[in-house]
């Protein structure tokens, strides 16, 4: 897709006063928008959430996805839906905690019509290594996204503190990669052992393809001359022994970020569709274990086939009605970050083009 180009990008506002609920204007624009035309029978589709971290309530509600999963099913697809496990040591970086937690909030197989798979595995080692171009940073994208026939990927818009809002890219270049990936996007440092959690049992040992990690008589460490910043180590580390600074550079980050969300997209040209919710729209992305107020009120959902597009009308939106109610501050103002570097970027790389139509459906 060229940058002079120009893509359609379907909405539907979220004003409870009409007759028709929200769940049926949701599938109106997802039918508008050609969520038909992507999926075809026979296919096997990752659809593409974050599952919300305990304590948190912001997460997006399980009937939206409801309605995705069936509109998906009635065009005799398979859909799965899907994340991968967290860097971070909360309630979601193995696949057994992810699974309890999506859980609790909501998703399960009973529940939504359609199985929950963690896409990179019990221990965030099941991923196929992918570069978008050469240059590019490589990506280990998780197993179950790579390989299924299909994306649908929906995400909830927000703000966020390191990449100045989370939206489209953020959910696919973070959240589609495997956990021992996640950890050359946030540190620029190598990983340590904190020798008095560590109790020696050599499973990072095994992982490590680089012979990084020694042991001596104190205990493990990691020899950082040797160290590739793999996060493997991470990965299978039960402990929580593994050590690491969040010290990457912002709009290194930023840039990384973008490269990864296009790894991630790198098989799934024409085969992938985004559908952008405008609720609960707060400064922090969905992993915090607590609920931030929201800015400002619900807006609306948008759809379309241009991730780029998507994403760029959906900051639009927000940044219009953040005006509206606080004056003249813009989303960056609550964050700390201005994310207008990702978009740019994204478009650079040919994901899409920041110019649209909008649609109202």
């Amino acid at each position: 897709m060229t940058r002079q180009s120009t893509s359609k990008v379907y909405f539907v506002d979220i004003d409870g006063k009409r007759d028709d609920g929200v769940l049926s204007r949701l599938e109106r624009l997802c039918l508008a928008a050609g969520l038909s035309d992507v999926v075809d029978p026979g296919d096997v589709v990752a659809v593409k959430l974050h599952f919300g971290e305990l304590g948190n309530t912001r997460m997006l509600r399980p009937q939206f996805l409801k309605v995705i999963v069936r509109l998906i099913k009635e065009q005799g697809a398979l859909p799965f839906l899907t994340d991968c496990n967290t860097l971070f040591y909360r309630n979601r970086y193995n696949a057994v905690l992810h699974l309890e937690t999506a859980w609790f909030n909501g998703y399960d197989h009973a529940g939504m019509g359609a199985p929950v798979i963690v896409a990179d595995g019990l221990r965030g080692l099941d991923y196929r290594r992918v570069r978008y171009r050469a240059d590019l940073l490589e990506v280990k994208v998780g197993a179950a996204i790579y390989e299924a026939d299909k994306l649908v990927t929906v995400t909830h818009f927000k703000g966020h503190d390191q990449s100045g809002f989370g939206g489209i890219i953020k959910n696919l270049g973070m959240g589609a990669i495997a956990r021992s990936g996640k950890l050359a996007l946030h540190s620029a440092s190598k990983p340590t052992i904190d020798r008095a959690r560590c109790h020696g049992c050599g499973a990072c040992l095994e992982v490590c393809a680089w012979q990084a990690i020694r042991r001596d008589r104190e205990g493990l460490f990691v020899e950082a001359e040797s160290c590739a910043v793999c996060g493997n180590c991470v990965a299978v580390c039960s402990r929580k022994a593994i050590d690491f600074a969040w010290d990457m550079d912002i709009m290194d980050f930023q840039k990384r970020l973008v490269e990864s969300c296009a790894a991630v997209l790198a098989n799934k040209q024409g085969r992938a569709f985004y559908v952008s919710f405008l609720v609960d729209i707060t400064a922090f992305c969905d992993c915090r274990s607590w609920s931030p107020l929201p800015l400002v009120g619900d807006i609306g959902i948008l759809a379309g086939c241009d991730p780029v597009s998507v994403e760029q009308a959906s900051l639009d939106f927000v940044e219009q009605k953040i005006k509206e109610v606080h004056g003249n501050k813009t989303l960056s103002d609550f964050t700390g970050v201005d994310g207008e570097l990702m978009l740019t970027y994204a478009e650079q790389l040919g994901l899409g083009s920041r110019r649209y139509e909008l649609v109202p459906v």
